[in-house]
């Protein structure tokens, strides 16, 4: 591969810098739906990125069904209210309060304050993130991968960067506690384990 000439390496490096800098994590989205292949685009993108033995240890699903979607938000609404609840550390809960607590958007709380996640059903799309604990081969046999969520944290900020240089935007989300049977419901094995639902479209007119 030949080189860049160094001053055309600086307007790449500035140029590509200045695109992510305005970046941002959005939880309000846009019904309206993007170019067909452009989401596949970005995520063909993520599939590029380094990976453990180069064994690709993740599936992207792409999920668009309202219906689908409407399951995993409950799913996920449900087991978010035991996370606040229970699961997570005090510390935990105050470092989020400028996102879901009393300082959020009073869209992302129901009136008794249980949390809400109204972008698992916005968005025109939500990928789901699975990373491969093994794989199988041709005769069922165990194939072991390696630096899985390395891997997949790799894949999941190239597809970040992707979708934002289309200008789509999207959120990480951890879905703690309904990973399994978000899984079972998009009839992924049980090789497989969820790693993160990202919501992508564009942002709302009035998006925080």
């Amino acid at each position: 591969v030949d080189r860049l000439p160094p001053a055309v390496m600086h307007e790449r490096a500035q140029a590509f810098f200045d695109l992510m800098n305005t970046r941002r994590t959005m939880r309000f989205y846009s019904s309206d739906e993007p170019p067909t292949g452009v989401i596949e685009a970005c995520v063909a993108t993520a599939g590029t990125s380094p990976s453990g033995a180069h064994h690709q240890p993740w599936f992207f699903a792409i999920v668009r069904s309202l219906e689908l979607k409407k399951q995993i938000r409950v799913l996920v609404e449900e087991e978010e209210r035991v996370n606040y609840e229970r699961r997570m550390r005090k510390s935990w809960v105050n470092d989020l309060s400028s996102m879901t607590g009393t300082n959020a958007d009073k869209r992302l709380k129901t009136e008794d304050g249980a949390p809400q996640k109204p972008y698992l059903t916005e968005a025109p799309a939500v990928i789901a993130l699975f990373k491969q604990t093994h794989g199988v081969d041709k005769e069922g046999n165990r194939v072991d991968n390696y630096y899985v969520n390395e891997s997949c944290g790799i894949a999941a900020g190239m597809l970040i960067a992707a979708l934002h240089n289309v200008g789509l935007a999207t959120l990480t989300s951890t879905p703690m506690g309904a990973e399994v049977t978000i899984r079972e419901l998009l009839g992924r094995p049980d090789t497989e384990k969820l790693f993160l639902l990202m919501p992508v479209g564009y942002p709302a007119a009035d998006a925080t």
